[in-house]
């Protein structure tokens, strides 16, 4: 019987040793890129050391220069410039050359042929009706590629203060992998001498197979992230760079909710809300045209060829005329529809501005609450809950070099620890991101 459990316990010794080994190989294998040569993994390494961090500003300025969206904006607000030409200037003339096949008899000869100019010309005051709503649409077209830029450097600050939790949650999970696996170390060899248990085996091996999984994925995030800050600055994808994973610490917000809400009429939104109201407004004053003529204007010259009857004054002379028309708005119901519709388009951009200015007080009251939210989780874990996880965790290792611990304390005091750790920079993270959303929100910066 002594021999049998004599055995079977040097069997699970080797089986956890061989279990750890395969831990760490294979996550090497898998953080590591391929290579055939020895130096070639330690010079990309090198190279992955040495990138100079970016900053915030830096990335913004790129980005500003560089979007494809931004770019596409603002083509299409200098697009629309050339529109006001367009809307203000008058129709083309009309030339009409008429040769005559059959020509015409008058009494001072046939008329073989005719050439006539017109010119069409709208009522007073229309055109200028015309070339303030261009001037709206402009103005317009300018505030979207606003919009645009706003919403291109927002995205990129929340982008930004993620990759700096991730970079930073990579290198506390890495400590703490380092940490787990001395222990699991220690605890394999501590149970060969039969100072430590199979449970605490398990539970450093399975502490440090888990840390392991999160450090690779912590690592595909940061990737992902960098795709996404890429794409924002519109360059290649797996262009290489590091930012700093330390941001500043969360202070309270200095602005009350009603200024806030005060804060929104400056917001890009609200801004072209408004010039679709006066949009609107100009095409209602243009639709009261459709009651009043245009007029138009011309000239004829006719050709005359030599008359039947000889010894007649003016005989076979040309013939010179002007000619002035209106068009007669008879079709009343046509025009009155005119105008209703012009009127209940105005009345609906004054309802589609109150339902956008309902919508976005109630997202800068969600985000307020999100960001005094992580203010308060950032100060709690930064003052009480982190202070006390530290000495726990030295309180937990003192005793466990010391012998009077048990590794399964370590373990519990150190998985606590780096959980609060990645909590507090969530939280960080997260007050960025959010006070970045109630610039967009607000329309300015706080």
């Amino acid at each position: 019987m002594k021999l049998s459990a004599l055995r079977m316990r040097t069997q699970l010794i080797t089986l956890s040793s061989l279990l750890v080994l395969y831990l760490t190989v294979s996550n090497s294998a898998l953080s590591a890129p391929p290579s055939s040569h020895p130096h070639a993994s330690g010079t990309q390494n090198n190279q992955i050391k040495i990138l100079s961090q970016v900053s915030l500003q830096q990335l913004i300025k790129i980005a500003v220069n560089n979007n494809a969206q931004l770019a596409s904006k603002k083509l299409a607000w200098e697009s629309m410039i050339e529109q006001f030409p367009q809307a203000t200037a008058l129709s083309d003339p009309k030339l009409v050359f008429t040769e005559a096949i059959d020509p015409i008899e008058t009494r001072l000869g046939p008329q073989d042929r005719v050439l006539a100019l017109s010119q069409q010309l709208p009522f007073p005051g229309k055109r200028g009706v015309k070339g303030s709503i261009v001037k709206k649409d402009i103005a317009i077209s300018k505030m979207r590629y606003d919009k645009a830029s706003r919403d291109v450097i927002v995205s990129l600050k929340q982008s930004y203060y993620e990759l700096a939790y991730l970079t930073k949650a990579v290198q506390l999970s890495a400590e703490n992998k380092s940490v787990l696996e001395k222990i699991t170390h220690v605890a394999t060899s501590g149970y060969a001498a039969s100072s430590s248990t199979l449970n605490d085996v398990a539970k450093a091996q399975s502490q440090f197979a888990q840390v392991s999984y999160d450090v690779l994925l912590l690592q595909e995030l940061v990737s992902t992230e960098k795709t996404r800050i890429n794409s924002l600055l519109n360059r290649n994808p797996e262009h290489a760079f590091e930012v700093s994973p330390t941001l500043n610490i969360p202070m309270p917000l200095k602005q009350s909710i009603n200024q806030l809400y005060q804060y929104a009429a400056s917001n890009e939104e609200l801004k072209i809300a408004d010039l679709n109201i006066e949009k609107s407004t100009l095409k209602r004053n243009l639709a009261g045209y459709t009651s009043l003529p245009d007029f138009n204007v011309g000239v004829r010259y006719a050709q005359i060829g030599d008359a039947v009857v000889p010894n007649l004054d003016r005989s076979g002379e040309d013939g010179l005329a002007l000619s002035v028309g209106i068009n007669i708005p008879l079709n009343h119901s046509k025009n009155k529809a005119i105008k209703r519709q012009a009127y209940l388009q105005r009345q609906k951009s004054l309802e589609d501005k109150k339902a956008l200015l309902n919508t976005m007080n109630n997202k800068i009251k969600a985000v307020y609450f999100k960001i005094n939210n992580a203010y308060r989780q950032a100060t709690l874990y930064s003052k009480n809950l982190l202070p006390q996880a530290q000495r726990a965790k030295e309180v937990a290792e003192l005793q466990y070099r010391e012998n009077k611990g048990v590794i399964t304390n370590y373990l519990e005091t150190q998985s606590t620890w780096l959980n609060f750790q990645l909590a507090y920079q969530r939280a960080v993270a997260d007050y960025w991101k959010n006070r970045a959303e109630m610039e967009k929100l607000t329309g300015r910066a706080l």
